[in-house]
């Protein structure tokens, strides 16, 4: 059976995560939709294909190298939209052949016949015209995921601890120094047992789950409140206060105040300042100080400036949304509702716009890309990882064409 995993034409509004980022890469628990999705078939069975625009088909290939991309001719099977958020239940129910859809939105459907790459969004919109609803959870823009953290940690750390892969590795709170303060039940604390939890540490889990993947490390003198997870080998600073809701990706080293906000993998905020209700995507710095504002002074509804609208959240909780590789100087301060596109560098001496375009410098300059490219390599050389050929050449139509995007 093939499972094809598709973007819509909705992609642009996931932006800025998005300009580098397929739909199906995003994140809200413990897993993203993709492997979600993967983890919830028999994978020895399964064929996935992965479709995705034109741009990005080199750079999703190399990260996903057992999938096949953008085939030239898509092959009959289940075809299921990645920016949906799927579990068990509804994936098998997709499978009784019907096309589906919420809000009119398509979610699924089964094909029998082959379909020519080329037109393939022109058919989505053919099969979007009869469709049945089906109540899945499907994300349009970024910070929706904000809001849904603590369902989908509670999802997925329900499906993965009946794995006895997952019950041979978490140990609990076994072994912990008993100057570990625990606050809740300690069947709601999932340890790796390789991670690493310091004396002086408070552990609250009352309000939810609190998972440390492989490598973890949790500082001494940090206060973690649940639903938290903290992903492989990241490191949580000493006296850092993780105050619910919050996902820190791979790699990851943090500090200050944080709450209700989605890390992506290697990004850092290692000082004090506050962070909340807010996204960073991947290799991004934030300086000493850096804090955001997650409220209106005036407890209003925020509003998102996108480079072509401006669209009204309904939310009174939003910080900053900041796309790859971007860094804020120490002391930035973000206001309520800011977009930082991917390769900005933020400095300024009072809040920051609310809409700061992709590869900026300062409030009305351009980075220089040689420079850009080289700083990648020197942090990504500190990680030891590199850059590769495939995305150099990608950020550079990015680069090129950052006139045009958002």
């Amino acid at each position: 059976m093939n499972v094809i995993v598709f973007e819509d034409k909705y992609i642009n509004d996931l932006n800025p995560i998005s300009i580098n980022h397929a739909s199906f890469e995003i994140k809200c628990g413990i897993l993203t939709n993709l492997e979600r999705i993967v983890n919830n078939f028999d994978s020895n069975e399964i064929k996935f294909i992965l479709i995705v625009r034109d741009n990005l088909k080199e750079l999703v290939q190399e990260k996903f190298p057992r999938f096949t991309v953008n085939p030239n001719v898509i092959p009959n099977g289940l075809f299921v939209n990645g920016a949906a958020l799927w579990n068990k239940e509804k994936l098998k129910k997709i499978q009784e052949g019907h096309a589906f859809s919420n809000l009119g939105r398509l979610l699924s459907f089964k094909s029998n016949k082959q379909i020519d790459q080329e037109n393939f969004h022109e058919y989505l919109q053919d099969i979007s015209k009869v469709t049945s609803d089906l109540d899945v959870e499907i994300i349009t823009y970024q910070w929706e995921l904000i809001d849904k953290i603590e369902k989908y940690i509670n999802l997925d750390i329900n499906e993965l601890s009946k794995s006895s892969e997952f019950v041979k590795h978490y140990t609990g709170t076994q072994n912990l120094n008993q100057s570990i303060i625990k606050i809740g039940s300690n069947e709601n604390i999932f340890l790796h047992e390789n991670s690493m939890v310091e004396p002086g540490t408070i552990l609250d889990s009352r309000n939810g789950p609190i998972i440390l993947n492989h490598g973890a490390l949790v500082e001494s003198g940090s206060i973690i409140k649940g639903p938290v997870f903290v992903d492989n080998n990241s490191i949580i600073n000493n006296a850092t206060k993780l105050k619910s809701n919050v996902i820190i990706g791979p790699n990851c080293k943090v500090g200050g105040e944080i709450s209700n906000s989605i890390f992506n993998g290697f990004s850092n905020k290692q000082h004090d300042g506050f962070l909340g209700h807010s996204i960073i995507g991947e290799w991004v710095n934030l300086g000493a100080n850096t804090n955001n504002s997650n409220l209106k002074n005036n407890y209003s509804k925020i509003k998102f400036n996108f480079s072509d609208k401006i669209v009204e959240t309904n939310k009174q909780f939003l910080g900053v949304i900041i796309g790859d590789y971007s860094r804020s100087a120490i002391g930035t301060l973000f206001n309520t509702g800011t977009y930082v596109g991917l390769g900005a560098n933020i400095f300024s001496n009072n809040f920051s716009k609310k809409y700061i375009k992709s590869f900026s410098w300062g409030d009305s300059e351009v980075v220089d890309f040689s420079k850009f490219i080289q700083t990648i390599k020197l942090m990504k050389q500190r990680r030891n990882k590199k850059i590769t050929e495939v995305e150099i050449k990608f950020l550079q139509k990015l680069y090129e064409n950052s006139s045009k995007i958002s």
